[in-house]
C-alpha cells in the first residue's frame, strides 16, 4: 500500500483538513459548537484585569476570538492562522497571517496565549509549546486546548474501533498529528515550569446527535476520499459506520476535549 507521505510531504495545509477544502468552514463550525462551551468555562477561571493582550493562535473560523472580544471589550485580541480567510469579517479583533511553527512574536508580548485544536496537528508541537511560553508576560496565562481520540480506541465495537484507528493513522501519515497527545497536556505545562496548572475535560460521544457527534461525522465525511485512496477503509466500512451511528441503540465515547492552563511567574 502506498503511503500518502510518498506522494506529498505531510502537513495540515496540504491535507484533507486544509481551509481550501469546500466543506472546511462548515466542519470548523461543528468543532466550535462542540468545543466553545469548554473554552468559555476555562476563560471564566482566569482573572484578567485592565486591558489584557490576548493571542488566539491558530484561530480557525474565529468563534472564540469573536467571543473574547465581547467578553473582554477593553482587551487587544490578536487572532492568527496560517490561512486567515475565515477571520477577516469578525469585529473587534486584529487578524494576522502567521505560521506557528516558523513565525515568532516578541518576548513578553501577551497576557494570554491560547491555542485550540492546533498543536496536536503540528509535528513540532513540543517546540511550539515551549516558544509560546516566551511570548507571555510575567503573570500571563498559557491556555492549550486539544482533542484526544483515545476513547475511540477503547470501544468494544469492532467497526467503530476500525474506523477510529483508520482516522488516527490518516491524521498521522497525512499531517503528522498525534491524536493521543492531549491526554498529557497538564503534565507538559508543569514540566515547563508553569504554575497554577489546572485542566478540564469534556467527553464527546457519537450516535447521540450532540455537537461532538456532528463534529466527528463531519470530519469523517471529509476524510472519506483520503481513507479510501489509501486503502485504510472500504466504502462498505464507511457505509456501515454511517448506519451504526444512525442506530438509535448505539452511542459511544469517541473523543475527549482537553483544556489545560498554567501561569508564568
Amino acid at each position: 500500500m502506498t503511503s500518502i507521505v510518498d506522494v506529498q510531504p505531510p502537513g495540515y495545509t496540504s491535507s484533507y483538513l486544509a481551509d481550501q477544502h469546500a466543506g472546511q468552514l462548515a466542519r470548523l463550525r461543528t468543532l466550535e459548537r462542540a468545543f466553545d462551551p469548554l473554552s468559555h468555562a476555562v476563560f471564566d477561571q482566569l482573572a484578567l484585569a485592565g486591558k489584557p493582550a490576548i493571542l488566539d493562535l491558530g484561530a480557525g473560523a474565529g468563534s472564540l476570538a469573536g467571543w473574547l472580544s465581547r467578553r473582554y471589550p477593553q482587551a487587544t485580541i490578536t487572532a492568527t492562522d496560517i490561512d486567515a480567510r475565515f477571520l477577516t469579517d469578525i469585529p473587534g479583533i486584529q487578524v494576522l497571517t502567521h505560521n506557528a511553527v516558523t513565525d515568532e512574536f516578541p518576548p513578553a508580548a501577551f497576557d494570554v496565549v491560547h491555542a485550540r485544536a492546533l498543536l496536536c496537528h503540528l509535528a513540532d508541537r513540543e517546540e511550539v509549546l515551549t516558544r509560546a511560553i516566551t511570548w507571555l508576560r510575567p503573570g500571563g496565562w498559557l491556555v492549550i486546548e486539544d482533542v484526544s481520540l483515545e476513547p475511540s480506541l477503547r470501544t468494544a465495537n469492532p467497526l467503530f474501533r476500525k474506523v477510529a484507528q483508520a482516522g488516527i493513522t490518516l491524521l498521522e501519515q497525512s499531517i503528522g498529528s498525534d491524536m493521543l497527545w492531549a491526554s498529557t497536556l497538564a503534565d507538559r505545562l508543569r514540566d515547563r515550569g508553569l504554575a497554577n496548572v489546572r485542566h478540564r475535560t469534556l467527553e464527546g460521544r457519537i450516535g447521540d446527535n450532540s455537537p461532538a457527534d456532528t463534529f466527528w461525522a463531519s470530519t469523517t465525511a471529509q476524510a472519506g476520499p483520503a481513507l479510501l485512496k489509501l486503502g485504510l477503509l472500504t466504502q462498505e466500512d464507511l457505509d456501515e459506520m454511517t448506519h451504526l451511528r444512525a442506530d438509535p441503540a448505539f452511542t459511544d465515547a469517541a473523543l475527549t476535549f482537553v483544556s489545560a492552563w498554567g501561569q508564568v511567574l
